[in-house]
């Protein structure tokens, strides 16, 4: 890790850790105190910021233990009045791995179709645990060891190793349940699993592939940042996210997006589905998504043929009156992603698709890189598009229980 640049900026109070920015996937953020933010880069880790607002002992300590000793005089210096330049700091690489390995497993988490499953609170209370972070452990590991000590636990013995380190944490407070969960432990070797519902990764591929008979003018992204997973399963890829059909003899866009597992349908039937033109941030059609079967759909009917616009797009809003965002950021927001969508398919996860094959997976990540530049060249950033479109094979993007086992 090349050294990063410290300095401070009064009219914001903060000081500012900065190291080589993010690359096509975008940043993972981590805030483990008040008063401190990270941001990783979502493909390799890498440490792209660090931005401290305070210098509270919980502050100091943390940055203490990622920088070493000498962080503490480093914040003091660059908070002095002008004339002290820019510092440098190099983080230590067993506690920037586990906090960026945190940070990923949290961005992963959000666009998970298994999202809920309790393995994501194993591996992070174990992840928070090494980078020093003893009271998110702690509440990681109590809520994972009372969710799987209610029964047998019959698992492979990587995920029989990581559960009985988060028991060992839960112990602390909860030393019966842990002591419940660790009885209940039998290794074995479990048979494929089932996977979800509705994900086919060599179908994904070939929709993909022919999708080009589509409207062109037509676009969709099921943001994150917006559309909460507890609420909407996401498909393999921002284009399966929404299954959205344009009826063009009738004027009418179909939109659909499946209802996360456990999810109240009540609170997801209260979200939009709406069509809008970024270019003069207007709402051309909306209306509420309402149960279908397993499914959420609304049918969308623009005053005009879309053939008439250089660019719509469909996107689903808690409230139908949000603000309209330039195109700029709907493309921003559909290449990050992309991005996410191809660093799950070069984990080739099997719980999720066990059906799918190496190829399919491959093939599924290729797609996804090259769509995630075409996004990023689109809003204006082709140095992030040279590395989307260049991404082959696997990058440091760790595995993550919940998606090997599918529960």
């Amino acid at each position: 890790m090349n050294d990063l640049t410290l300095s401070y900026e009064p009219a914001a109070g903060e000081a500012i850790i900065v190291g080589p920015p993010a690359g096509a996937a975008g940043e993972a953020g981590l805030a483990p105190v008040d008063g401190v933010e990270f941001a990783f880069d979502r493909a390799d880790g890498h440490l792209v910021r660090v931005i401290v607002s305070a210098a509270s002992e919980s502050e100091q300590a943390l940055l203490s233990r990622l920088f070493g000793a000498h962080a503490r005089s480093a914040l003091h210096d660059a908070r002095q009045p002008a004339g002290t330049g820019p510092l440098t700091l190099a983080p230590r690489p067993g506690p920037c791995a586990a906090l960026s390995s945190l940070a990923r497993l949290d961005a992963a988490r959000a666009t998970s179709p298994v999202w809920a499953s309790p393995w994501w609170q194993v591996e992070a209370a174990v992840l928070a645990e090494t980078a020093g972070l003893h009271d998110r452990a702690l509440a990681e590991a109590r809520r994972a060891v009372r969710i799987l000590g209610q029964d047998q636990l019959a698992v492979p013995a990587t995920a029989a190793r990581t559960a009985r380190a988060a028991a060992d944490i839960a112990a602390r407070a909860d030393p019966e349940t842990a002591r419940l969960l660790c009885e209940g432990i039998v290794v074995v070797d479990r048979p494929r699993p089932a996977g979800i519902r509705g994900l086919d990764v060599a179908a994904e591929v070939e929709d993909l592939a022919n999708d080009c008979a589509r409207t062109p003018s037509l676009h969709w992204v099921l943001d994150p940042a917006l559309a909460p997973a507890r609420l909407f399963q996401p498909g393999l890829s921002p284009h399966s996210d929404l299954l959205v059909s344009h009826d063009v003899a009738a004027g009418r866009v179909l939109v659909q997006v499946t209802i996360a597992a456990g999810a109240d349908r009540a609170e997801a039937s209260r979200w939009h589905a709406r069509l809008v033109d970024p270019a003069v941030r207007r709402v051309l059609a909306k209306a509420r998504l309402a149960a279908a079967g397993p499914v959420l759909q609304a049918e969308l009917n623009p005053p005009f043929p879309l053939t008439e616009l250089p660019e719509t797009w469909v996107e689903v809003v808690e409230e139908g009156n949000r603000p309209v965002r330039s195109a700029k950021a709907h493309r921003i927001a559909r290449a990050l992603r992309w991005a996410d969508a191809a660093l799950r398919a070069e984990r080739a996860p099997a719980g999720l698709a066990p059906q799918a094959t190496n190829e399919d997976w491959s093939a599924l990540a290729a797609a996804a890189w090259q769509r995630c530049g075409r996004d990023w060249v689109a809003a204006g950033y082709p140095a992030r598009a040279a590395i989307a479109q260049s991404a082959r094979g696997p990058l440091s993007s760790p595995e993550y229980l919940a998606e090997i086992l599918g529960e």
